[in-house]
Protein backbone atom coordinates (compact mmCIF):
# COMPACT_ATOMS: atom_id res chain seq x y z
CA UNK A 1 0.00 0.00 0.00
CA UNK A 2 2.88 2.75 0.67
CA UNK A 3 4.73 1.62 -2.06
CA UNK A 4 2.16 2.27 -4.36
CA UNK A 5 1.98 6.12 -2.88
CA UNK A 6 5.46 6.39 -2.82
CA UNK A 7 5.85 5.09 -6.46
CA UNK A 8 3.18 7.49 -7.87
CA UNK A 9 4.87 10.34 -6.17
CA UNK A 10 1.36 10.69 -4.00
CA UNK A 11 3.49 9.56 -0.60
CA UNK A 12 6.46 10.51 -0.13
CA UNK A 13 7.62 8.91 3.25
CA UNK A 14 6.39 6.34 6.11
CA UNK A 15 3.15 6.46 7.52
CA UNK A 16 2.88 7.02 11.42
CA UNK A 17 1.13 4.40 12.11
CA UNK A 18 4.41 2.57 10.42
CA UNK A 19 6.98 4.38 11.20
CA UNK A 20 5.93 3.97 15.50
CA UNK A 21 5.06 0.80 14.83
CA UNK A 22 1.48 2.27 16.16
CA UNK A 23 -1.05 -1.04 15.36
CA UNK A 24 -3.92 -0.65 12.69
CA UNK A 25 -7.34 0.89 13.26
CA UNK A 26 -8.58 -2.05 11.96
CA UNK A 27 -7.28 -5.18 12.98
CA UNK A 28 -6.81 -7.67 10.18
CA UNK A 29 -10.08 -10.12 10.26
CA UNK A 30 -9.73 -14.12 9.49
CA UNK A 31 -12.76 -15.15 7.40
CA UNK A 32 -13.55 -18.53 7.71
CA UNK A 33 -13.48 -19.90 4.22
CA UNK A 34 -16.95 -20.57 2.92
CA UNK A 35 -18.39 -23.67 1.05
CA UNK A 36 -18.97 -23.78 -2.88
CA UNK A 37 -23.20 -23.16 -2.26
CA UNK A 38 -22.35 -20.59 -0.51
CA UNK A 39 -20.55 -18.35 -3.18
CA UNK A 40 -22.23 -19.88 -5.72
CA UNK A 41 -24.79 -16.96 -6.31
CA UNK A 42 -22.09 -14.27 -5.86
CA UNK A 43 -20.29 -13.00 -9.48
CA UNK A 44 -18.23 -10.15 -7.44
CA UNK A 45 -17.08 -9.48 -3.85
CA UNK A 46 -14.42 -7.75 -2.40
CA UNK A 47 -12.45 -9.97 -0.64
CA UNK A 48 -9.86 -7.80 0.84
CA UNK A 49 -9.47 -3.85 1.27
CA UNK A 50 -6.94 -1.16 3.18
CA UNK A 51 -7.07 2.40 3.65
CA UNK A 52 -4.23 4.82 5.02
CA UNK A 53 -5.26 8.35 6.13
CA UNK A 54 -9.01 7.94 4.91
CA UNK A 55 -10.79 10.35 6.99
CA UNK A 56 -10.97 9.38 10.45
CA UNK A 57 -8.90 5.87 9.66
CA UNK A 58 -5.20 5.71 10.25
CA UNK A 59 -4.24 2.39 8.95
CA UNK A 60 -7.00 -0.32 8.11
CA UNK A 61 -6.81 -4.05 6.87
CA UNK A 62 -9.53 -5.96 6.72
CA UNK A 63 -10.01 -9.37 4.78
CA UNK A 64 -13.62 -9.91 4.16
CA UNK A 65 -16.82 -12.15 3.92
CA UNK A 66 -18.33 -12.69 0.84
CA UNK A 67 -21.79 -12.75 2.03
CA UNK A 68 -22.23 -10.01 4.73
CA UNK A 69 -19.90 -7.60 6.73
CA UNK A 70 -21.50 -5.57 9.68
CA UNK A 71 -19.88 -3.07 11.03
CA UNK A 72 -20.77 -2.08 14.65
CA UNK A 73 -20.25 0.87 16.81
CA UNK A 74 -21.67 4.51 17.99
CA UNK A 75 -22.15 7.03 16.29
CA UNK A 76 -18.94 9.15 15.00
CA UNK A 77 -16.71 6.43 15.46
CA UNK A 78 -16.13 5.58 11.34
CA UNK A 79 -18.43 2.86 10.63
CA UNK A 80 -19.83 4.81 7.94
CA UNK A 81 -16.28 5.67 6.71
CA UNK A 82 -15.34 2.59 5.64
CA UNK A 83 -18.22 1.77 3.51
CA UNK A 84 -17.85 5.43 1.99
CA UNK A 85 -14.19 3.70 0.82
CA UNK A 86 -15.80 0.60 -0.35
CA UNK A 87 -18.29 3.26 -2.48
CA UNK A 88 -14.78 5.08 -3.46
CA UNK A 89 -13.52 1.41 -4.89
CA UNK A 90 -16.49 1.03 -7.02
CA UNK A 91 -17.41 4.48 -8.39
CA UNK A 92 -13.90 6.59 -8.25
CA UNK A 93 -15.71 8.90 -5.64
CA UNK A 94 -17.24 9.28 -2.25
CA UNK A 95 -21.02 9.12 -1.78
CA UNK A 96 -20.93 11.63 1.23
CA UNK A 97 -18.36 14.18 0.18
CA UNK A 98 -17.62 15.18 -3.60
CA UNK A 99 -14.64 17.01 -2.34
CA UNK A 100 -11.61 14.20 -2.65
CA UNK A 101 -8.95 15.96 -0.71
CA UNK A 102 -11.62 16.42 2.05
CA UNK A 103 -11.13 12.81 2.76
CA UNK A 104 -7.93 12.83 3.73
CA UNK A 105 -7.17 12.40 6.92
CA UNK A 106 -6.90 15.76 9.55
CA UNK A 107 -3.13 16.20 9.20
CA UNK A 108 -1.90 13.79 6.54
CA UNK A 109 -1.05 15.02 2.89
CA UNK A 110 -3.08 12.08 0.92
CA UNK A 111 -4.94 9.03 1.41
CA UNK A 112 -5.33 5.93 -0.15
CA UNK A 113 -8.06 2.97 -0.38
CA UNK A 114 -6.81 -0.29 -1.81
CA UNK A 115 -9.28 -3.54 -3.10
CA UNK A 116 -9.08 -6.47 -4.25
CA UNK A 117 -12.32 -7.83 -6.25
CA UNK A 118 -12.90 -11.37 -7.18
CA UNK A 119 -15.07 -12.21 -9.94
CA UNK A 120 -16.61 -15.49 -10.83
CA UNK A 121 -18.45 -15.51 -14.55
CA UNK A 122 -18.95 -19.23 -14.58
CA UNK A 123 -16.15 -20.14 -16.85
CA UNK A 124 -13.14 -19.15 -14.24
CA UNK A 125 -11.94 -17.06 -11.48
CA UNK A 126 -9.79 -13.97 -11.51
CA UNK A 127 -8.91 -10.68 -9.05
CA UNK A 128 -8.94 -7.49 -9.92
CA UNK A 129 -7.09 -4.93 -8.15
CA UNK A 130 -7.92 -1.26 -7.50
CA UNK A 131 -6.11 1.38 -6.22
CA UNK A 132 -7.57 5.47 -5.88
CA UNK A 133 -5.06 7.74 -4.12
CA UNK A 134 -5.65 11.72 -3.29
CA UNK A 135 -2.91 13.74 -2.11
CA UNK A 136 -3.82 17.49 -1.66
CA UNK A 137 -3.06 19.54 -5.11
CA UNK A 138 -2.48 16.77 -6.96
CA UNK A 139 -4.87 14.93 -9.56
CA UNK A 140 -6.62 11.65 -8.35
CA UNK A 141 -4.96 8.45 -9.72
CA UNK A 142 -6.79 5.83 -9.81
CA UNK A 143 -5.08 1.97 -11.22
CA UNK A 144 -6.68 -1.11 -12.31
CA UNK A 145 -4.39 -4.22 -11.63
CA UNK A 146 -1.51 -1.68 -11.87
CA UNK A 147 -2.38 0.46 -14.53
CA UNK A 148 -3.83 3.80 -14.30
CA UNK A 149 -6.75 4.90 -15.61
CA UNK A 150 -6.58 7.73 -18.31
CA UNK A 151 -10.27 8.68 -17.86
CA UNK A 152 -11.89 7.59 -14.79
CA UNK A 153 -15.30 7.43 -15.91
CA UNK A 154 -14.18 4.34 -17.84
CA UNK A 155 -14.37 2.72 -14.10
CA UNK A 156 -18.11 3.32 -14.16
CA UNK A 157 -19.81 0.05 -13.80
CA UNK A 158 -16.50 -2.49 -13.69
CA UNK A 159 -17.32 -2.87 -9.67
CA UNK A 160 -21.09 -1.37 -9.54
CA UNK A 161 -21.95 -0.41 -5.87
CA UNK A 162 -25.25 0.87 -4.63
CA UNK A 163 -25.50 2.98 -1.36
CA UNK A 164 -28.60 2.96 0.89
CA UNK A 165 -28.01 6.04 3.26
CA UNK A 166 -30.18 8.05 5.55
CA UNK A 167 -29.18 11.16 3.19
CA UNK A 168 -31.40 9.50 0.21
CA UNK A 169 -34.06 11.03 1.93
CA UNK A 170 -33.30 13.61 -0.57
CA UNK A 171 -34.75 11.87 -3.54
CA UNK A 172 -38.07 12.03 -2.39
CA UNK A 173 -37.80 15.53 -0.56
CA UNK A 174 -35.75 17.53 -3.09
CA UNK A 175 -35.70 19.28 -6.54
CA UNK A 176 -35.80 16.95 -9.56
CA UNK A 177 -32.64 17.50 -10.59
CA UNK A 178 -31.70 14.95 -7.44
CA UNK A 179 -34.06 12.32 -8.89
CA UNK A 180 -32.75 13.46 -12.57
CA UNK A 181 -29.39 12.34 -11.58
CA UNK A 182 -29.92 9.33 -10.03
CA UNK A 183 -31.74 8.21 -13.20
CA UNK A 184 -28.87 9.34 -15.04
CA UNK A 185 -26.42 7.45 -13.10
CA UNK A 186 -27.80 4.45 -12.87
CA UNK A 187 -28.15 3.92 -17.25
CA UNK A 188 -24.82 5.56 -17.13
CA UNK A 189 -23.65 2.69 -15.30
CA UNK A 190 -24.01 0.33 -18.18
CA UNK A 191 -24.35 2.61 -21.35
CA UNK A 192 -21.18 4.59 -21.36
CA UNK A 193 -23.03 6.18 -24.62
CA UNK A 194 -25.56 7.08 -23.01
CA UNK A 195 -22.88 9.19 -20.30
CA UNK A 196 -20.96 10.65 -23.37
CA UNK A 197 -24.47 11.76 -24.73
CA UNK A 198 -25.81 13.60 -22.20
CA UNK A 199 -22.30 15.01 -20.93
CA UNK A 200 -22.63 16.74 -24.83
CA UNK A 201 -25.90 17.77 -24.25
CA UNK A 202 -25.18 19.48 -21.03
CA UNK A 203 -22.31 21.21 -22.22
CA UNK A 204 -24.65 22.49 -25.20
CA UNK A 205 -26.89 23.50 -22.29
CA UNK A 206 -24.41 25.41 -20.95
CA UNK A 207 -23.68 27.13 -24.22
CA UNK A 208 -26.53 28.15 -25.27
CA UNK A 209 -27.32 29.51 -22.11
CA UNK A 210 -24.12 31.82 -22.14
CA UNK A 211 -25.35 32.71 -25.30
CA UNK A 212 -29.07 33.88 -24.01
CA UNK A 213 -26.78 35.93 -21.31
CA UNK A 214 -24.89 37.44 -23.53
CA UNK A 215 -28.07 38.42 -25.21
CA UNK A 216 -29.69 40.16 -22.35
CA UNK A 217 -26.66 41.88 -21.28
CA UNK A 218 -25.92 43.18 -24.38
CA UNK A 219 -29.48 44.12 -25.09
CA UNK A 220 -29.48 42.19 -28.51
CA UNK A 221 -31.30 39.21 -30.02
CA UNK A 222 -30.28 37.66 -32.59
CA UNK A 223 -32.30 33.95 -33.28
CA UNK A 224 -30.02 32.40 -36.15
CA UNK A 225 -27.29 32.48 -33.31
CA UNK A 226 -29.57 29.93 -31.26
CA UNK A 227 -30.43 27.17 -34.18
CA UNK A 228 -26.90 25.99 -34.69
CA UNK A 229 -27.09 24.93 -30.72
CA UNK A 230 -30.59 23.89 -31.35
CA UNK A 231 -29.70 21.50 -34.49
CA UNK A 232 -27.21 20.00 -32.28
CA UNK A 233 -29.66 19.69 -29.43
CA UNK A 234 -32.16 17.69 -30.26
CA UNK A 235 -30.90 14.67 -31.61
CA UNK A 236 -29.12 14.44 -28.33
CA UNK A 237 -32.12 14.98 -26.64
CA UNK A 238 -34.07 12.66 -28.27
CA UNK A 239 -31.55 9.82 -27.40
CA UNK A 240 -31.59 11.04 -23.90
CA UNK A 241 -35.63 10.93 -23.94
CA UNK A 242 -35.91 7.40 -25.26
CA UNK A 243 -33.18 5.87 -22.82
CA UNK A 244 -34.98 7.31 -19.85
CA UNK A 245 -37.89 6.05 -20.84
CA UNK A 246 -36.71 2.44 -21.90
CA UNK A 247 -35.30 2.33 -18.13
CA UNK A 248 -38.14 3.30 -16.66
CA UNK A 249 -40.23 1.12 -18.81
CA UNK A 250 -37.57 -2.20 -17.59
CA UNK A 251 -36.77 -0.58 -13.83
CA UNK A 252 -40.71 0.00 -12.67
CA UNK A 253 -41.69 -3.74 -12.26
CA UNK A 254 -38.19 -4.98 -10.54
CA UNK A 255 -38.99 -1.85 -8.13
CA UNK A 256 -42.82 -2.85 -7.90
CA UNK A 257 -42.02 -6.59 -6.70
CA UNK A 258 -39.32 -6.06 -4.58
CA UNK A 259 -41.64 -3.78 -2.40
CA UNK A 260 -44.48 -5.76 -2.64
CA UNK A 261 -41.77 -7.94 -0.63
CA UNK A 262 -41.14 -5.59 2.00
CA UNK A 263 -44.81 -4.67 2.77
CA UNK A 264 -46.18 -7.56 2.02
CA UNK A 265 -48.18 -5.62 -0.66
CA UNK A 266 -50.12 -3.49 2.24
CA UNK A 267 -48.63 -0.32 -0.03
CA UNK A 268 -49.37 0.86 -3.54
CA UNK A 269 -46.93 2.69 -4.74
CA UNK A 270 -45.65 3.91 -8.07
CA UNK A 271 -42.93 5.69 -10.58
CA UNK A 272 -42.62 7.46 -13.83
CA UNK A 273 -40.74 9.90 -15.83
CA UNK A 274 -42.33 13.37 -16.12
CA UNK A 275 -41.08 15.33 -18.82
CA UNK A 276 -42.99 18.68 -20.89
CA UNK A 277 -41.84 17.53 -24.43
CA UNK A 278 -43.41 14.88 -26.28
CA UNK A 279 -41.58 12.87 -28.48
CA UNK A 280 -40.35 13.65 -31.59
CA UNK A 281 -41.25 17.20 -30.87
CA UNK A 282 -37.66 18.53 -28.88
CA UNK A 283 -36.93 21.17 -31.84
CA UNK A 284 -40.34 22.78 -32.15
CA UNK A 285 -40.37 22.87 -28.79
CA UNK A 286 -36.97 25.07 -28.42
CA UNK A 287 -38.88 27.38 -31.15
CA UNK A 288 -41.74 27.50 -28.94
CA UNK A 289 -39.88 28.63 -26.01
CA UNK A 290 -37.02 31.18 -27.53
CA UNK A 291 -39.49 33.68 -25.72
CA UNK A 292 -39.09 32.66 -22.66
CA UNK A 293 -35.58 31.86 -22.43
CA UNK A 294 -34.96 35.63 -23.90
CA UNK A 295 -36.66 36.66 -20.80
CA UNK A 296 -35.43 34.61 -18.27
CA UNK A 297 -31.81 34.33 -19.83
CA UNK A 298 -31.21 30.37 -19.64
CA UNK A 299 -33.25 27.23 -22.10
CA UNK A 300 -36.36 26.34 -20.10
CA UNK A 301 -37.10 23.04 -21.92
CA UNK A 302 -35.47 19.98 -22.51
CA UNK A 303 -34.53 16.82 -21.16
CA UNK A 304 -32.53 18.58 -18.14
CA UNK A 305 -35.87 19.32 -17.16
CA UNK A 306 -37.35 16.24 -16.93
CA UNK A 307 -38.67 14.55 -13.40
CA UNK A 308 -38.89 10.87 -12.12
CA UNK A 309 -42.70 11.47 -10.24
CA UNK A 310 -42.67 9.10 -6.99
CA UNK A 311 -46.71 8.40 -5.91
CA UNK A 312 -48.19 6.80 -3.12
CA UNK A 313 -51.43 5.66 -4.31
CA UNK A 314 -52.34 8.34 -6.38
CA UNK A 315 -50.54 10.83 -4.64
CA UNK A 316 -47.21 12.47 -4.30
CA UNK A 317 -45.22 10.56 -2.16
CA UNK A 318 -43.51 13.61 -0.51
CA UNK A 319 -46.30 15.07 0.72
CA UNK A 320 -48.61 11.98 1.30
CA UNK A 321 -46.20 9.29 2.41
CA UNK A 322 -45.45 8.67 6.31
CA UNK A 323 -41.34 8.17 7.52
CA UNK A 324 -41.77 4.57 7.20
CA UNK A 325 -43.46 4.24 3.94
CA UNK A 326 -41.04 6.59 2.45
CA UNK A 327 -38.16 4.51 4.19
CA UNK A 328 -39.58 1.08 2.27
CA UNK A 329 -39.86 3.17 -0.76
CA UNK A 330 -36.19 4.08 -0.67
CA UNK A 331 -35.22 0.87 0.05
CA UNK A 332 -37.01 -0.84 -3.01
CA UNK A 333 -35.57 1.95 -5.21
CA UNK A 334 -32.23 1.06 -3.94
CA UNK A 335 -32.68 -2.60 -3.90
CA UNK A 336 -33.84 -2.75 -7.16
CA UNK A 337 -31.20 -0.88 -8.82
CA UNK A 338 -29.17 -3.45 -7.13
CA UNK A 339 -30.63 -6.23 -9.51
CA UNK A 340 -31.25 -3.91 -12.50
CA UNK A 341 -27.27 -3.34 -12.42
CA UNK A 342 -26.81 -6.94 -12.34
CA UNK A 343 -29.01 -7.83 -15.20
CA UNK A 344 -27.65 -4.89 -17.39
CA UNK A 345 -24.25 -5.42 -15.95
CA UNK A 346 -23.60 -8.81 -15.75
CA UNK A 347 -22.27 -8.46 -12.19
CA UNK A 348 -24.46 -8.51 -8.73
CA UNK A 349 -23.27 -4.94 -6.96
CA UNK A 350 -21.78 -4.68 -3.87
CA UNK A 351 -24.85 -3.70 -1.45
CA UNK A 352 -23.74 -0.67 0.90
CA UNK A 353 -26.85 -0.15 4.16
CA UNK A 354 -25.25 2.90 6.64
CA UNK A 355 -27.45 3.40 9.26
CA UNK A 356 -30.74 2.55 8.27
CA UNK A 357 -32.37 0.43 10.51
CA UNK A 358 -33.20 2.50 13.02
CA UNK A 359 -36.12 4.12 11.14
CA UNK A 360 -37.59 1.03 10.25
CA UNK A 361 -40.04 -1.41 12.14
CA UNK A 362 -39.08 -4.50 13.06
CA UNK A 363 -40.95 -6.17 10.17
CA UNK A 364 -39.88 -4.87 7.48
CA UNK A 365 -36.40 -5.11 9.03
CA UNK A 366 -36.79 -8.69 8.75
CA UNK A 367 -38.32 -8.64 5.37
CA UNK A 368 -35.12 -6.74 3.99
CA UNK A 369 -33.03 -9.40 5.78
CA UNK A 370 -35.08 -12.36 4.30
CA UNK A 371 -35.14 -9.97 0.52
CA UNK A 372 -31.06 -9.93 1.25
CA UNK A 373 -30.73 -13.84 2.04
CA UNK A 374 -32.30 -14.34 -1.71
CA UNK A 375 -30.16 -15.28 -4.49
CA UNK A 376 -30.33 -12.16 -6.67
CA UNK A 377 -27.91 -10.37 -3.94
CA UNK A 378 -24.05 -10.76 -3.52
CA UNK A 379 -22.09 -9.18 -0.96
CA UNK A 380 -23.30 -6.73 1.17
CA UNK A 381 -21.90 -4.16 4.27
CA UNK A 382 -24.20 -3.05 6.94
CA UNK A 383 -23.46 -0.23 9.57
CA UNK A 384 -25.01 0.02 12.87
CA UNK A 385 -25.14 1.26 16.09
CA UNK A 386 -27.33 -1.18 17.59
CA UNK A 387 -24.15 -4.10 18.19
CA UNK A 388 -27.08 -7.08 18.60
CA UNK A 389 -29.75 -6.21 16.30
CA UNK A 390 -28.27 -7.13 12.66
CA UNK A 391 -26.77 -10.40 13.97
CA UNK A 392 -29.64 -11.30 15.81
CA UNK A 393 -31.24 -11.01 11.94
CA UNK A 394 -28.92 -12.29 10.47
CA UNK A 395 -28.79 -15.70 12.29
CA UNK A 396 -33.07 -15.54 11.98
CA UNK A 397 -32.22 -15.17 8.10
CA UNK A 398 -29.68 -18.04 7.78
CA UNK A 399 -27.25 -15.77 6.04
CA UNK A 400 -23.52 -16.22 6.54
CA UNK A 401 -21.72 -12.98 8.15
CA UNK A 402 -18.57 -11.29 9.80
CA UNK A 403 -18.86 -8.45 12.07
CA UNK A 404 -16.83 -5.82 13.59
CA UNK A 405 -16.90 -3.98 16.68
CA UNK A 406 -15.66 0.18 15.93
CA UNK A 407 -15.05 1.69 19.57
CA UNK A 408 -15.17 5.37 19.87
CA UNK A 409 -11.52 5.25 20.71
CA UNK A 410 -10.46 4.04 17.41
CA UNK A 411 -9.77 0.51 18.34
CA UNK A 412 -11.98 -1.95 16.82
CA UNK A 413 -12.80 -5.27 18.56
CA UNK A 414 -13.44 -8.07 16.16
CA UNK A 415 -16.32 -10.67 16.76
CA UNK A 416 -14.61 -14.26 15.78
CA UNK A 417 -16.29 -15.68 12.73
CA UNK A 418 -16.56 -18.87 14.54
CA UNK A 419 -19.31 -16.98 16.47
CA UNK A 420 -21.09 -14.96 13.82
CA UNK A 421 -20.88 -17.30 11.06
CA UNK A 422 -23.88 -19.55 9.98
CA UNK A 423 -22.47 -22.96 9.33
Amino acid sequence: MLSFLISSGILRGKSRATSEGRSPLLRTAKIAKVTESETSSIRMCLTRMQLLDFKNHEEVELDLCPQVNCLLGDNGTGKTNVLDAVHYLGNAKGYFNPIDSQNIRHGREAFLVEGAFALDDGAGEQTDRVACAVAKGQKKLLKRNGKAYSKLADHVGRYPVVMIAPADAELILDGSEVRRKWMDMVISQYDRPYLDRLMQYQHLVQQRNNLLRFFAENRVWDEGQLEPWDERMVPLAESIAAERARFLAEFTPEFDRIHTSLCKGRESVGMSLSTKVKSGEFGKALVEAREDDRRLRRSTVGVHKDDVLFRIGDHPLKRFGSQGQQKTFLLALRLAQVEHLARRVGRRPILLLDDIFDKIDAHRAGALMSTLAGERFGQVFISDTDPERIPALLRDAEVPFAAWHVTQDGVVAITEPSNTSTP
